[in-house]
């Protein structure tokens, strides 16, 4: 079922765009909306399949209630991100931010939290070795997930998407230099949360942790990218920093994914007991 929505992610986020001046394919309802819920349902499915349905629970309460503890927070102060709100677009409120935000964290936590493991273990779950390892990881997945907002950050603050106002604008196409700090901070807290959860409660995958499940939040999170660039949006300068921010890390997540240590470690994974 992970790959179904990632099919039709991938459908209307990027080969519909993509083939847009060929032939008029049809719309999935909903738009920015229907396609953010739609993602994080695969990465949902996908994470219940590779750390088992506990684990899944825990990874996404903790994301949605730190999330929006740290979003909440910076709307009413300005502390975190810098001075911002949010408009209507994004659809219902829960206190000042919209229901919709902390789901789209885990929608690209989970992703970026794979890469980070394939590129430093070679396994797209766990979190074994000591400490300094733990928060090792915990640092890469921020940096992996805080590359989206260099992507997608200028596109919904820009005037097509207008999801949320920077109230003081910043150097980068409007978006202050404090949220990229403030969204390292975010990420890194909750994966660090989550891996010390982890290292005691150790991921039970469904299935074989094979190349093609490995793989799958690696090209949702490629997927992502590319939605991105297509959107309409995107200021043109992106064509050259999502590849390098969002890019580095995609190629770096397949090298380990098909090597043979990669490899190596996906055979002990699916043997987790």
């Amino acid at each position: 079922m992970a790959g179904v929505f990632l099919a039709l992610f991938v459908y209307d986020g990027v080969l519909r765009p993509l083939l847009a001046g060929l032939v008029a394919l049809p719309v999935i309802p909903g738009g920015l909306n229907t396609l953010t819920v739609i993602l994080l349902l695969f990465s949902l499915w996908h994470a219940s399949y590779a750390l088992g349905v506990r684990l899944t629970l825990v990874f996404f309460a903790i994301t949605a209630v730190t999330s929006w503890i740290f979003e909440e927070i910076g709307v009413a102060t300005g502390l975190i991100y810098g001075p911002y709100h949010y408009t209507s677009t994004l659809g219902p409120w829960l206190g000042s931010v919209p229901v919709l935000i902390p789901l789209a964290w885990f929608m690209m936590v989970y992703p970026s939290y794979v890469v980070a493991n394939l590129i430093v273990d070679g396994s797209p779950v766990g979190t074994p070795g000591g400490r300094g390892h733990l928060v090792g990881l915990a640092l890469l997945g921020a940096l992996v997930m805080t590359a989206w907002d260099l992507v997608v950050d200028p596109i919904l603050s820009g005037p097509t998407f207008g999801a949320w106002v920077w109230e003081t604008g910043g150097p980068y196409y409007g978006v202050p230099v404090q949220n990229y700090l403030g969204w390292i901070v975010t990420t890194f807290t909750v994966y660090l949360l989550y891996r010390s959860v982890e290292r005691r409660w150790t991921p039970q995958p469904v299935g074989p942790l094979s190349l093609g499940p490995s793989g799958m939040p690696v090209l949702a999170y490629a997927a992502m990218m590319l939605a991105n660039l297509l959107s309409g949006a995107a200021p043109a300068a992106l064509a050259v920093i999502a590849p390098v921010a969002m890019g580095m890390p995609v190629v770096a997540a397949f090298v380990r994914l098909v090597s043979p240590s990669g490899g190596a470690a996906r055979k002990g994974a699916s043997r987790l007991p």
